[in-house]
């Protein structure tokens, strides 16, 4: 059995070239993020209500449209659907440059969303078809620290040329990276996958598959239960974090650097989770919704109380609970890539993206509501609870792996 670190994963060749496609693949979901915001909010004079529904066509697709490509994703190459999908996704994007009022431009992020619906559960079809099992920790460690990456570096990019470039030649580029990440990915060659026994039903009986899946498997529920729940804690107060800021009287740019420190902990979370992921999933999982659950109530009590903190001191724990955030989702896609059957892996990512990205959305909601109502660290508070408490349940009642 090799060694399971960084090194020993790159140096095989196909998941070598997997992770340099995600690179421009994952760029493109993020660089236009802020030239889009840019045209509707300043170009187009648009409010809240277009932020809003911004946001709602970057989600939805995943919960309305995956499990069911997914059905097309378990059925065709891997190869084809990475390569298929990120042309799609370069053909809409090419089509921001065009829009011409907020409504197109949505319609057309929503579109983009359905077809990278597509290119992530055939990511992690990929990783399980060209992996080791012992490696496949660092491949999931590897892909969301490239996936954290751009998340930081996509919009301050974007931002940044905004102030040279129109919002159109933005587009235009990240177009280009989705073609880049199409030709990378035409020299992914996977094994074949097993031949599936199962009867082809209906489209949607077939989608159906990938969440019976998670009954079949204990460890599978158990791990999509705790990742529904911490994402929804997590949710309760992200959104909140400038309130809390400003609470502790840091301005407008230290709220800048709390989310670059938010993310800069992530990367190095899913990097240490990598390394740890494939050994002990479940026991990774609940020990960092404890540690992080404690940080967020410690630094909610603080403000609750009015006690003081240094601007340094509050980059650091929002660094911490970045990473905790890796923690918990690097081992998630590792025990459905040990768990799912080959011919199914699609519709059961799918699936279990489904349900934690519905069940994120109602969280900003609830966690406004409870800051408008007892404050914004009575929501920092209940979100740390929630995650002190699932840790806790979930060591006590899960003694494998």
């Amino acid at each position: 059995m090799s060694s399971a670190s960084y090194g020993s994963l790159l140096r095989l060749p196909i998941p070598q070239r997997l992770a340099l496609a995600s690179i421009p693949a994952d760029f493109a979901d993020w660089l236009d993020y802020a030239a889009v915001v840019a045209l509707v909010v300043f170009a187009w004079g648009e409010g809240p209500f277009a932020l809003a529904m911004f946001a709602l066509a970057l989600s939805l697709p995943y919960v309305l449209v995956g499990p069911f490509v997914a059905v097309v994703v378990d059925r065709v190459p891997i190869r084809t659907v990475l390569v298929v999908s990120n042309l799609g996704r370069g053909l809409a994007t090419l089509g921001f440059a065009f829009a011409g009022d907020t409504a197109v431009l949505l319609a057309l992020v929503f579109l983009r969303g359905c077809i990278d619906s597509a290119f992530t559960p055939a990511r992690q079809a990929a990783i399980q078809a060209s992996t080791p099992e012992e490696l496949r920790g660092v491949a999931n460690g590897l892909h969301q620290a490239i996936n954290q990456t751009s998340k930081i570096a996509g919009p301050a990019l974007g931002g940044v040329l905004l102030a040279v470039w129109s919002a159109q030649n933005i587009f235009m580029l990240n177009a280009a990276l989705s073609l880049l990440a199409a030709l990378i990915a035409l020299g992914v060659t996977l094994p074949p996958r097993p031949v599936s026994d199962e009867e082809k039903g209906k489209f949607f009986t077939e989608s159906l598959k990938g969440i019976s899946e998670f009954r079949r498997s204990h460890r599978l529920m158990i791990a999509l239960i705790f990742s529904a729940c911490a994402y929804f804690a997590f949710f309760l107060y992200d959104a909140l974090i400038a309130l809390l800021a400003e609470g502790f009287g840091f301005g407008a740019t230290a709220f800048g650097l709390s989310i670059s420190a938010s993310g800069f902990g992530g990367l190095v979370g899913a990097l240490g989770a990598g390394s740890m992921a494939g050994k002990r999933p479940m026991l990774a999982m609940s020990l960092a919704a404890v540690i992080s659950g404690v940080t967020t109530c410690a630094i909610a009590l603080s403000a609750q109380m009015g006690w003081s903190i240094q601007l340094p001191a509050f980059l650091l724990v929002l660094c911490f609970m970045g990473g905790a955030t890796a923690f918990m989702l690097v081992p998630y896609r590792t025990i459905v890539q040990a768990e799912a059957p080959p011919d199914r892996i699609a519709r059961v990512f799918a699936a279990g993206e489904a349900v934690i990205t519905l069940t994120m959305l109602s969280a900003p909601l609830i966690g406004s509501f409870i800051a408008s109502q007892w404050g914004t660290p009575v929501a920092f508070l209940a979100g740390g609870a929630v995650l002190v408490l699932l840790g806790a349940v979930t060591l006590a009642s899960h003694r494998g792996p």
